[in-house]
């Protein structure tokens, strides 16, 4: 077997274009390694034989197979094949070029049948099998695209034009045409040497679009989530059922059935070794990491293409080395910052008019570039130009070629509606910065409304009129900033804030951002609570009533924020101050204290810690006045023995009330509470949630006791708590504390003679 490429003839064109008529008249023209003629393999004579009939389409697969068996017997016996078949879409002429492991070398002629669409459609005619128009003008139209158009760069040493329509084809013309093919190989080959000095794994085309497309499939559907109500329903019209497995598979599964990949018949675009493969590229390239340094060149691995993938015949422009790094680094920044773009060139590139005459040569473009490309690619070099591997200063042309021929065809780049030049920015969300879909990005943006709108929290207006604006260009969002009805939130908010934007307070749009940098940065400030008197000694003394304090958390409580801080200890050796929650309407920032920060993130996490367990064992806000009693309480975190102020308060309900009460258990930690067991034949189910009480003897009106252990501050003071009992009314009969009972009698009371006649009326 020698090592020469074997020549072998694909033949390329819609349906009714004169391909059997060519292949016919090309078999006698070609000689194999025994003196005979050529191999004509036609999918149509293949049908014929499995299914009785070529009009029988029968499974692909089946034809496939028979076809594959026979290219493989014939190149193994030196005899040159000419397949006839359509092969309109790229991935079919790549199965052939790029995806198969031949027995040795070929070198593949693709013949293009150019011949007129409606000529084609004439010819169809005449027929014996009929084929629909539809499909005549869907395989036309796909192979008169102006980037996805049978071209050398899929692995041909050459591609042969020819237009039967117009008399081409005959004998005499044939025999020419393939005494030039040397000559044209030779001069294609030295062409190609000069522009790709280096291959690299990418330069295969098929290689470089299974990676571009799976980049495509990971922008538009984030993570492949068949759970997310945002992307499911696509990513169904995809495949269906949706695929398993790990995410190499089900990308996989996806890239041959998408319609945005050639027209979703892409099989070679499957491998799953392959993908994998892939995922770890863009891994280790920044394209799905968060943690990625922006300034970090492109890495290709492994200096040249990957064993087995050796094309006889071009290559695409990205096969260089030096090609590659800067498109793909152009490609990550596009993915990776969306919307990076100056503000006025969006406006002058989507008004910018369409120029009338056909492009000048690529030496006048280039000249042009200065005033033609406006600054959106200048921004862009800017950007990218500390890269190793990006753009040079001077490269404004390449970089426009680049966004038309790469980032625009393959999906990445929209472009201008009815001009069909790209938009200077990217309408939509990134991928590894993409943590939501369109859907779920709704939601946020429904709940941030939400939270401005009822519950007062203005310091989230400068993010929802950025989220806003992004998810108008995106085009999620409409213009009045509502999404359509498809997309309406699936939840909100019923409760409506008290707080109101007072200036001076930390609920103004001023005061607000300055708190949350303080709790971001761990620094301390000075704080007045507005109601606090001062009284007229210490205003003499200068005493405004303003404290120290370590800003710890906003909280949204009831009915209005609040701010969670730790007062600054004096005269502690612990460091430890106490912890107090009030509302933001009432708290005034006076200044920051300098530059004083935690001296770690340990003490802020710490004094955390301990607001998260106040807020558990208290069931409110109100934490008392002592720094030793809170500390009581955070025992099992301390490791103290101290015994905590705790109180048990006890009360036995009506029937009704014991069944909502018991439906919320987590007001308290449960080894605070306790629930009276079920009465048989009662109807109330025993759920077996802390329900150890025995139920109060029979006749009761109140039978059922409840018990929570609670901070003896917050049985005394907490005026949440007091609310929450008496709004029951006389669903429940107080029983300890005594003082806690008599409040409630005198509460019942002084509603009582409210509405007592009035001696004398």
């Amino acid at each position: 077997m020698t090592g020469t490429p074997l020549r072998c003839h694909l033949l390329i064109g819609p349906p009714g274009s004169g391909k059997t008529t060519l292949a016919h008249q090309l078999a006698p023209l070609l000689q194999g390694a025994d003196g005979g003629p050529g191999l004509v393999l036609s999918t149509d004579v293949i049908r014929a034989e499995l299914f009785g009939d070529a009009g029988v389409q029968g499974p692909w697969d089946e034809v496939r197979t028979v076809l594959l068996q026979r290219l493989q017997t014939a190149v193994t016996a030196g005899r040159p094949v000419i397949i006839d078949a359509t092969n309109a879409r790229r991935p079919w002429r790549l199965l052939y070029t790029q995806q198969l492991q031949l027995p040795q070398p070929v070198e593949w002629i693709g013949w293009w049948l150019t011949t007129p669409l409606e000529q084609c459609k004439a010819w169809a005619l005449r027929r014996d099998r009929p084929v629909p128009e539809a499909v005549i003008e869907e395989f036309h139209a796909s192979l008169d695209n102006r980037f996805f158009r049978p071209d050398r760069a899929e692995g041909f040493a050459v591609i042969v034009a020819l237009n039967p329509g117009a008399g081409e084809g005959s004998d005499d013309d044939l025999r020419g045409r393939l005494a030039a093919l040397d000559g044209r190989i030779r001069n294609a080959l030295n062409r190609q040497r000069a522009v790709t000095p280096q291959l690299h794994r990418y330069s295969r085309l098929l290689d470089l679009e299974r990676l571009l497309f799976l980049l495509r499939l990971l922008t538009s559907f984030n993570g492949l989530d068949d759970s997310d109500p945002g992307t499911a329903p696509e990513l169904l019209k995809i495949c269906n059922p949706p695929p398993q497995g790990d995410v190499a598979e089900r990308a996989a599964a996806y890239l041959v059935s998408w319609k945005d990949v050639h027209g979703g018949n892409s099989d070679g675009y499957g491998d799953v070794a392959a993908i994998r493969a892939d995922l770890a590229w863009l891994e280790a390239n920044g394209y799905t990491r968060l943690d990625w340094q922006s300034d970090q060149p492109i890495d290709l691995g492994s200096a040249g293409p990957p064993e087995g993938s050796t094309v006889n015949g071009g290559h695409p422009a990205l096969a260089s080395t030096e090609v590659f790094r800067r498109v793909f680094t152009l490609l990550r920044h596009v993915l990776k910052y969306p919307f990076d773009a100056p503000e006025a060139a969006s406006d002058r590139e989507a008004s910018e008019p369409e120029p009338s005459a056909p492009a000048p040569p690529r030496a006048n473009r280039a000249r042009r570039a200065n005033t033609e490309f406006g600054p959106f690619y200048r921004h862009l070099i800017d950007n990218l130009q500390e890269i190793e591997g990006s753009y040079r200063p001077d490269q404004e042309a390449a970089l426009r070629y680049d966004i038309e021929h790469v980032l625009t065809p393959y999906g990445f780049l929209p472009t201008v509606k009815g001009k069909g030049r790209p938009h200077s920015r990217r309408q939509g969300y990134a991928i590894g910065t993409a943590l939501l879909s369109a859907d779920q990005l709704l939601q946020v943006h429904a709940q941030l409304k939400a939270s401005q709108d009822r519950l007062s929290d203005q310091s989230q207006k400068p993010l929802l009129l950025i989220l806003e604006e992004r998810l108008q260009r995106a085009g999620i969002l409409s213009a009045d900033g509502n999404p359509d009805r498809l997309r309406q939130p699936r939840r909100a908010l019923a409760h409506r804030s008290y707080t109101e934007e007072k200036p001076g307070t930390l609920s103004s749009l001023e005061l607000s951002p300055r708190v949350e940098r303080a709790i971001r940065d761990r620094r301390r400030v000075w704080l007045r609570h507005t109601p606090d008197v001062v009284d007229e000694q210490r205003r003499k003394r200068g005493d405004d009533g303003s404290f120290r304090a370590w800003p710890l958390q906003l909280i949204f409580h009831n009915i209005s924020w609040y701010l969670a801080f730790e007062t600054v200890a004096i005269g502690r050796n612990d460091g430890l101050g106490l912890i107090r929650v009030l509302r933001l309407d009432r708290l005034v920032l006076t200044k920051e204290d300098g530059n004083v920060r935690r001296s770690s993130e340990q003490e802020h996490a710490w004094a955390l810690e301990r607001l998260e367990r106040l807020m558990d064992v208290c069931g409110g806000v109100y934490f008392g006045e002592t720094i030793e009693d809170q500390l009581a309480v955070m025992g099992p975190l301390l490791g103290r023995t101290v015994k905590p102020p705790y109180q048990v308060l006890r009360f036995s309900c009506t029937p009704g009330v014991f069944n909502l009460i018991r439906e919320t258990p987590r007001r308290l930690p449960l080894e605070h509470i306790a629930f009276s067991s079920a009465i048989p034949g009662d109807g109330i189910k025993d759920p077996g949630t802390r329900c150890i009480l025995p139920p109060n003897p029979a006749g009761d009106s109140h039978p059922y006791p409840v018990e929570y252990r609670l901070p003896s501050w917050t049985l005394e003071r907490d005026w949440d708590l007091r609310n929450w009992l008496f709004r029951w009314g006389a669903g429940i009969r107080i029983e300890q504390p005594t003082e806690l009972r008599e409040k409630q009698v005198q509460e019942a009371r002084a509603v009582m003679e409210l509405y007592q006649p009035r001696q004398g009326n």
